[in-house]
Parts: structure tokens; sequence; C-alpha cells
């Protein structure tokens, strides 16, 4: 799946325990649907990894999936999915 410019952004905001290899099965989910995601930050506060993964690519039911695939993840205690808009570089 070749994603465009055009098509709509989701962003993911997860918020989870800092379990050693989440950071890699989150990236999975989106790599089995052949998406590359445009921005994937990752950072660790104390007792909590907050991720955030921007991508194109993803029809609004495949996309809804894909957070609840994560939800379900060890150690995750929030997914949210929104709509987004990236910046483009200067």
């Amino acid at each position: 799946m070749h994603s465009s410019k055009a098509d709509p952004v989701r962003r993911y905001v997860v918020r989870a325990e800092p379990v050693m290899g989440l950071t890699s099965r989150v990236l999975e989910e989106f790599a089995k649907r052949d998406v590359l995601p445009d921005l994937f930050e990752a950072r660790v506060s104390g007792d909590e990894l907050d991720l955030r993964v921007d991508c194109r690519g993803l029809e609004s039911v495949a996309a809804e999936h894909v957070a609840l695939v994560l939800a379900n993840f060890p150690g995750v205690r929030d997914v949210q999915l929104m709509a987004a808009r990236l910046r483009e570089a200067a």
C-alpha cells in the first residue's frame, strides 16, 4: 500500500508503562500493513512511555483496528487516534 500526500494523516498517541520491546511491537503493526510512519516519537519520563505515530495510507476501519490492537498490548494504558496535519518541511 502506497500513501500519497492527499491521504489523511492519522495520529496515534500511546501512553504506556516503559516495557522493553513495546516500541518495536507498535512499529510492527504499521509494517504489517505496509505503512511507513511519517513521524515516530518515543519518550520515557519516570514510569511512563509516551509514543506518537503519524502516518498516511490507512483507511478509517484499518486505522481504528490498529488503535484497538495497540490498546491491547501489555503495559499500554491509553491509545488515542485522531486526525492530524503534518507540517511541510521548509
